[in-house]
């Protein structure tokens, strides 16, 4: 288990006087043991003064699970099991019996959306409908909420989430660089996808990477008026000189990287460099003023400003930013006007400014992801950006 976020857990137990926590979506087991599952039904279950515990189904990859935590298995997948549910649950109640914490309140997110995708991400996992109630149940002293503790969890990247974060960074590198070289007139959207999703895709086995997926998402034309509500790839063939926006979400082993380029497909108009130069010092602008203490607002003021300055406030239409990490978008307070949020050594987020519409024939939006260190930022997502 990563020993700093097990030290962060252990003070929130001890504070909140809980006898345990049980985590099962694949983000929290992704921050808590560097682990995506194959199938999400794996439960880490960690108690006051005791060993944690990781139990998963029987039917998952050995290859995959964790190296330096304790396992156990539970019948799910094989026939011969009525109800697997019924033995993980007694199997967690022994464990807090054993631990001598039966007596004292379990707390998780109760909650069982909102999460990042297991491997098998086709669907949801079969979680049973039952699944809160029973986890308030599971001993005899209740449920205690604190969510927003956990939640918190979220906000601060370990050394270990750090090197994850720059192997996922590595992976979107060669995603923009596919996205450059694919863009061309005559070339439809959804070839352009399929290229750089391929590309994400073959890293995988290669060092570092055991599992990498992208959903890429292009627009073209006046498709791109709309990339500031909205992200989708259509069938729409790109033409000359148009502006072309990738939108795109990585996840390699867990920690995910959140990244939009634009380009012009051809030699960009006067108007289209002006757009692009605007987003681009807005962005800069807004990077420039991050470190720990500075408040969430400020940030998205300082590329707001820039943009409204050039006499298009009006068509940005978004936050500046976003936190992400161990999901596509990661819980947390997010850069906007109204955010009284401050920055914290150990973020990660967006920064995403934009301009979109007819009157401009189209949108720009530039996305990098940024690491807020002790004495300032490291820009994670640092590769190439222009028009063409």
């Amino acid at each position: 288990m990563i020993q700093s976020r097990k030290s962060m857990l252990d003070r929130l137990i001890e504070i909140n006087k809980l006898g345990a926590v049980v985590f099962w979506r694949p983000d929290e087991l992704v921050m808590l043991l560097g682990y995506l599952p194959c199938w999400g039904l794996s439960f880490l279950v960690v108690t006051l003064n005791g060993t944690p515990v990781l139990y998963v189904p029987e039917a998952e990859p050995q290859d995959i699970l964790p190296k330096d935590i304790v396992v156990e298995t539970y019948p799910w997948g094989i026939l011969d099991c009525a109800d697997p549910w019924q033995v993980l649950f007694e199997k967690i109640r022994q464990q807090l019996i054993k631990d001598a914490v039966q007596h004292k309140a379990v707390s998780f997110i109760r909650h069982i959306g909102g999460t990042a995708p297991c491997r098998m991400c086709g669907e949801q996992p079969p979680l049973p409908a039952s699944l809160i109630c029973c986890l308030e149940k599971i001993g005899n002293g209740g449920y205690a909420d604190i969510t927003q503790q956990l939640l918190k969890l979220y906000d601060y990247k370990t050394k270990e989430d750090i090197a994850g974060l720059k192997i996922a960074h590595r992976v979107a590198a060669k995603a923009v660089e596919k996205f450059y070289e694919c863009v061309r007139p005559g070339i439809g959207e959804k070839e352009v996808a399929a290229e750089v999703e391929a590309a994400v895709q073959q890293t995988t086995g290669t060092t570092g990477v055991e599992f990498a997926r992208a959903w890429a998402m292009i627009q073209s034309g006046q498709n791109t008026c709309d990339a500031g509500r909205y992200n989708r790839t259509s069938g729409k063939e790109i033409k000359q000189g148009e502006l072309v926006l990738m939108e795109i979400g990585i996840c390699v082993n867990g920690y995910w990287a959140d990244i939009t380029r634009t380009i012009s497909s051809g030699n960009p108009t006067c108007l289209h460099e002006k757009l692009f130069d605007t987003v681009a010092t807005a962005q800069e602008k807004a990077i420039a003023v991050m470190r720990p203490g500075v408040l969430m607002a400020e940030v998205d003021l300082a590329a707001r400003q820039h943009i409204a300055a050039a006499g298009w406030a009006h068509l940005y239409n978004h936050a500046l930013g976003h936190q992400v990490g161990f999901r596509y978008h990661d819980p947390g307070p997010v850069l906007s006007p109204h955010s009284m949020a401050v920055l914290e050594e150990g973020m990660v987020l967006t920064i995403e400014p934009g301009i979109y519409g007819k009157e401009v024939g189209g949108g720009v939006r530039i996305e990098d992801n940024v690491l807020v260190t002790a004495n300032g930022i490291e820009l994670l997502s640092a590769y190439g950006k222009y028009t063409r």
